[in-house]
């Protein structure tokens, strides 16, 4: 709770609550965040996969992130197959320490972590889930440089593929990732 203050002590106060509710910062998570189980359980049903643009992630990111309002956002690993070199030096200067490199749940908010922690992840090869908050859209992205982009609706994902069409990003014709609960663990 934020004391009374009055004339020009107000100003300060008003600045410091911007400056703490505009702080980014990922976090390492215990468990499965609630969004991403939830997404698992019921994976949506619209969906459009393309090849991971490792050449161009930046503007990919930019891209999809600008498309809907991203307040935070989590991942969950389901397997790591090579060392996350790029998650592990986003990691380090923040303090966190992964124990377990090949499987792990992190949180990011603010929509600059949340960028850097989908970048980091991405160019690690790993197979994860990432959902967003609010959860307009999801991500599943595999090693094999596959990104698959879900929406609950039809209309959010064909908004979602004309703006990447739009940056000149192809998706991969006629391949429907297979979401039986297997593959996203």
């Amino acid at each position: 709770m934020w004391p009374t203050i009055v004339g020009h002590n107000l100003v300060l106060m008003v600045s410091k609550r911007r400056e703490l509710s505009e702080k980014t910062m990922i976090e390492l998570l215990t468990a499965v965040p609630s969004q991403i189980r939830q997404f698992r359980a019921n994976v949506w049903n619209f969906q459009a996969t393309l090849v991971t643009p490792r050449n161009a992630m930046n503007r990919f990111l930019a891209v999809v992130l600008g498309t809907f309002p991203v307040l935070e956002g989590s991942i969950a690993t389901d397997q790591v197959v090579f060392e996350p070199d790029h998650v592990i030096e986003l990691l380090n200067p923040r303090g966190i320490l992964l124990e377990n490199l090949w499987e792990f749940r992190l949180n990011a908010t603010g929509a600059e972590d949340v960028t850097a922690l989908l970048d980091a992840t991405l160019n690690d090869w790993i197979d994860f889930t990432f959902v967003p908050t609010p959860a307009s859209f999801a991500i599943y992205a595999d090693h094999d440089e596959y990104l698959t982009l879900y929406c609950p609706d039809e209309a959010s994902i064909e908004t979602l593929r004309l703006r990447i069409e739009d940056a000149e990003f192809e998706f991969v014709k006629d391949y429907t990732r297979p979401s039986d609960g297997e593959l996203l663990r």
